[in-house]
């Protein structure tokens, strides 16, 4: 086979298959993988697919009947070179898959779930499992479409507090008006960053006192939840 015969990256199929290692050689496809190639995906042995061990490579791979026969690894540079995690306050309906899905397309690297005081949404941990998976499943497809080689990650914290504990040099988005400091200039070029999303309602009185110097604005418009978080997402790693 020339190279001119060999299918770009691009076009392949692509899944997740954290761990998977080239020196393993041909190595069987977990079920679910085998059903979207075979059954969704329609693909015959001998097809190529894309696997993407989470690291930032891609393993060119053979579809060969329940398995996938490795060829060849490429290190790609789809990831974003800045860590932009985005902390974002439990929001109604299906706005948070939004958020998931929309931010893990512009790059960011993870994602901190909490709830707020005006939060209305406050999941026990039955439901929040289930959401987890949910989430997971959202920001692996994204992460395939988009071309991206390593998966976003989710963590949860109880509240506030915790998330400004754990990341205390945080940018806080606020519509609280009087607020000067942009988040375009506070945000700079750090190599990391985290940026912390409201609900629905905005911050209580308690919060905004905690939030204190981290409050940041995006502009004069206020701007729902889902779209504040993409735009800040954006401005930080497409700008």
């Amino acid at each position: 086979m020339g190279s001119s015969d060999v299918p770009p990256l691009r076009s392949l199929p692509r899944l997740f298959w954290p761990g998977f290692d080239l020196a393993d050689g041909e190595q069987e496809l977990p079920k679910d993988e085998l059903h979207k190639l075979r059954d969704v995906l329609r693909l015959h042995s001998g097809s190529e697919v894309a696997v993407l061990p989470n690291d930032g490579t891609i393993v060119r791979c053979r579809f060969v009947g329940r398995a996938v026969e490795p060829l060849e690894v490429v290190k790609v540079g789809t990831d974003a070179s800045r860590e932009v995690v985005i902390a974002q306050a439990l929001p109604k309906g299906d706005k948070l898959d939004e958020v998931v899905r929309l931010c893990t397309e512009v790059g960011v690297a993870g994602f901190v779930l909490f709830p707020t005081e005006r939060s209305v949404v406050n999941w026990d941990e039955r439901k929040r499992e289930e959401r987890t998976r949910r989430l997971a499943t959202i920001a692996r497809e994204a992460s395939e479409v988009c071309g991206r080689a390593k998966l976003p990650t989710l963590v949860w914290k109880k509240d506030l507090v915790s998330v400004l504990s754990a990341y205390p040099d945080a940018l806080v988005l606020s519509e609280v008006e009087g607020v000067e400091n942009t988040f375009r200039a506070a945000a700079g070029g750090a190599q990391s960053l985290t940026i912390v999303v409201g609900p629905e309602g905005g911050w209580t009185r308690r919060e905004i006192e905690m939030i204190g110097d981290r409050a940041v604005t995006l502009g004069p418009r206020v701007l729902r939840v889902d779209t504040a978080a993409v735009s800040a997402a954006a401005i930080a790693l497409l700008s």
